[in-house]
Parts: C-alpha cells; structure tokens; sequence
C-alpha cells in the first residue's frame, strides 16, 4: 500500500510540473539560431522613389562568448550584401535585454535597455540615460506573416527623442521579431528631402536541436 502511495504521489507531481509552463521568452538566443525575413525598403529622395524587396537571414546567433573588453555577452551577427557582416552583443537577465556597444579601449562598452521585462502592454522605458529613444508596449495581438500565426505578440514601439526615426517590432512567445517597421526623415545639406520605409515579416526561424549555448 506504502509503494503504491508513492507511486501515485509521484505521478501526480509529474502532471503538476508539467501543467507549469516556463516563461514566454520573447527574446530568444542559442547558438546556431537564424531569422530569414522578407524585408521591403522603400527610399524617397524629393520626386524620387525606388524600392527594392529581398528575402535574406537577417540574423545568425553565434553564441554565447567572451569578448574582449565587453566579457562574456551573446554575439549575433547581421549578414550584408557587402560581405563583411555586422555584430550585435547582448547580455540577458531577468530585468531586461541589454545591448552592449565597444568603445575605446580600457573603456566599458555602453549599455543600452534594448527590451524591459517583463514584457506587458503600457510598460515605457528609455534606452539609456540619455533618454535618446523611448520604448513602449503599446499592444498584444496576433500577427500573420510568411512564416505563419502568431498569437499573444507584443508590439514594442521605439521612437528618437532627437530626430524623425521610429520603429515598431511585433514581437512573438518564444520567436521573437516576427514584424518590423523602420521609418526615419531627414533633409540633406542641398534641401532635398528624404524618406525611408523599412518593412520586414519572418519567412524562416530555425534553431538547431543539438544547441548547447
């Protein structure tokens, strides 16, 4: 009778764990992770238009690693037409994502609050306290793009305190950047004036099985 108490005690901790779900993270990183998206980019100088669409990986995760001057920190790269990709390093917590930008040496790097967390709607914050962008989550919805549904994504609007640029990021449980929009407005030194519109949707997310990072 003692065995078969505890054998039903044991089950039934089993289905209690597996009825608790882990957190949505709605900024994942492992190893070997990469977005493909479909980015529309639209550029508008004075009477002129021209407008490209391209599907192409936007992101690679690298890992988890020690970068020099910086300490360990995630590193993801942004492939370019150019051949010479750019990187991004990130540390993560329970409090936040943190972007981490190199500065001269002997110099910490500066640290921007890329995505406060938890994440839920009417949360604002500001990057640095320069106060340059501020963020704010300004919905939840459901979100269809190329790569499917999404639902319960958070919307994450930034906008510069300092010059006509803007950006929205639908942001997916467990995928994250599903949608984007990047517009910015400038005037050159002749007086012409220019536009950018930048629209990304995901096509692809793939993360290796066997990531350890």
């Amino acid at each position: 009778m003692t065995k078969r108490l505890i054998a039903v005690g044991f089950g039934l901790a089993l289905l209690l764990g597996c009825g608790r779900d882990a957190p949505a993270d709605y900024f994942p990183l492992k190893a070997g992770q990469q977005r493909a998206m479909k980015v529309l980019t639209r550029m508008i100088a004075g009477k002129d238009t021209t407008e490209t669409t391209e599907v192409r990986v936007v992101e690679i995760v690298r890992g988890l690693e020690d970068v020099p001057g910086m300490g360990k920190c995630w590193v993801v790269e942004s492939p370019r037409d150019s051949g010479r990709a750019s990187y991004s390093f990130f540390r993560k917590n329970d409090d936040g994502i943190i972007q981490l930008t190199q500065t001269s040496a002997g110099k910490p790097p500066v640290e921007m609050l890329y995505l406060a967390l938890p994440l839920v709607k009417g949360l604002k914050w500001y990057d640095t306290k320069a106060e340059s962008e501020m963020m704010e989550v300004t919905a939840q919805e459901t979100v269809k793009v190329q790569a499917g549904t999404y639902p319960d994504c958070y919307v994450v609007a930034v906008k510069s305190t300092r010059g006509d640029w803007s950006m929205t990021q639908w942001l997916a449980p467990n995928v994250g950047a599903v949608k984007w929009e990047n517009r910015a407005g400038w005037t050159d030194k002749e007086g012409t004036k220019h536009e950018m519109l930048k629209l990304a949707e995901l096509v692809a997310f793939r993360v290796p099985r066997d990531s350890g990072k």
